[in-house]
């Protein structure tokens, strides 16, 4: 089949999103093909999951090996593979206390979330920043930004309280953020005072696909002692940025952060299979074990936990945590040079920790509106040049998620490709 056929063939059938007008094929490392064999850089890494990159030679003899083992077992039992899995997630975490529920993926562990602290905690609502995205279930998108991102409309009681988020360039409270003492967080106090029955307060510690919007230093130092203040339960969602993306097994690191709960999912095992995982202090577990419904038909399955471990174990081996850190700085550097350079007047800012990269666009430097059009041209001018990059919800920002893996080369054939296409 080619291209034409396969979209045509889709659209019969499938729900899918039909803004790429390839099909994919087969991929390795950093680069995919499409179906009828165009090569393409992966700057995406199918939205921050193939940390590893493509078709890993062990990954792939891996799960040979454990499917001839056991793919699947009944989800009341527990497995080696789960076990160990579970045992190296809380070593992620410098606190203690934590253990570990089972999910799919990023929603999922989200949801899970919201019914273990409202098992313990009774009824009460959360707080969640604009801009944000956690899931594309019915209560994780009462959380997400659904307004802003022309997400699906959801019933009226799943709706949750939003606040502002620590987006420096664009100041909610309008402070220089060379001067600034993060007096945003006094829209979160506000909502909280006025608020009484927020419960949980969900955040990533990166905003990701509203824009890679980054915090200031110690905006989550000053926000936990709100919580604790408010008695609220900090709940990070670690999906995108968790697992290595931004240079740390945890985003929440570079923050100096301990919240009572973390999900996990994406990069967790790169693609290879499906799965997420929940961590929670096991204070939060005593009322939610009175419940039956603790497992899953289809998380953690011995394959997705076999795949989950072999992949941590190669970002730990090869060091691609550092090179996150090495190959960010070094295209964020660059990022910068060639935007300023190209597009002097529509230059916004680049933004990010690791090979979590984000560029802003806008219509010019005294009005700083967004441009999406802008964005989105230049995003299909590299796509056509064979390097695909992600976008923002409303493609105000360009970003770049690569495979952790990638190399000093690779890095300089994408920006040759964004120099051109700028």
């Amino acid at each position: 089949m080619d291209n034409k056929q396969v979209f045509a063939l889709a659209r019969k059938n499938l729900v899918f999103d039909a803004s790429f007008t390839s099909a994919f094929h087969t991929a390795s490392g950093v680069r995919f093909q499409d179906i009828e064999g165009r090569s393409y850089i992966d700057f995406s890494s199918g939205y921050g999951v193939s940390n590893i990159g493509w078709q890993h030679p062990e990954m792939i003899a891996l799960l040979q090996q454990q499917a001839a083992k056991s793919n699947y077992a009944p989800p009341w039992m527990p497995t080696e593979e789960a076990a160990l899995l579970a045992e190296r997630l809380v070593k992620f975490v410098p606190d203690s206390g934590y253990k570990v529920l089972r999910a799919t993926g990023g929603g999922d562990a989200n949801e899970i979330i919201l019914k273990v602290l409202f098992a313990s905690q009774g009824k009460g609502s959360v707080l969640s920043f604009y801009r944000s995205y956690h899931g594309g279930t019915h209560a994780a998108l009462g959380m997400s930004d659904i307004k802003a991102f022309k997400l699906p409309e959801i019933r009226k009681e799943y709706e949750e309280h939003k606040v502002e988020p620590p987006y420096c360039f664009r100041c909610p409270v309008k402070k220089d953020p060379l001067t600034c003492h993060t007096e945003c967080l006094q829209l979160v106090e506000e909502k909280l005072r006025e608020n009484p029955d927020i419960r949980i307060f969900m955040a990533e510690p990166i905003l990701g696909s509203g824009g890679v919007i980054v915090p200031p230093k110690n905006y989550f130092i000053q926000l936990r002692t709100l919580c604790d203040h408010y008695q609220v339960v900090l709940v990070m969602d670690e999906v995108l940025t968790g697992n290595g993306r931004t240079g740390h097994w945890l985003a929440s690191e570079h923050f100096s952060i301990v919240p009572e709960a973390f999900t996990l999912a994406k990069g967790l095992a790169s693609g290879y299979a499906a799965i997420g995982a929940a961590m929670i202090k096991e204070e939060y577990l005593e009322t939610y074990y009175k419940y039956d419904d603790v497992s899953s038909s289809f998380a953690w399955t011995p394959m997705a936990c076999a795949a989950a471990l072999k992949n941590l174990e190669i970002l730990e081996r090869d060091s691609y945590l550092e090179n996150a850190r090495i190959q960010g700085d070094y295209l964020k550097t660059n990022f910068e040079f060639l935007l300023r350079k190209k597009l002097p007047e529509q230059f916004g800012e680049v933004r990010g920790l690791g090979a979590m990269l984000g560029c802003e666009f806008v219509d010019n430097q005294r009005n700083k509106n967004p441009n999406p059009r802008l964005g989105m041209r230049v995003l299909l001018g590299m796509l056509k040049r064979g390097c695909m990059w992600c976008a923002s919800w409303d493609y105000t920002v360009m970003i770049a998620l690569p495979p952790l893996c990638i190399t000093k080369d690779e890095c300089d054939e994408a920006l040759n490709i964004l120099d051109v296409s700028l």
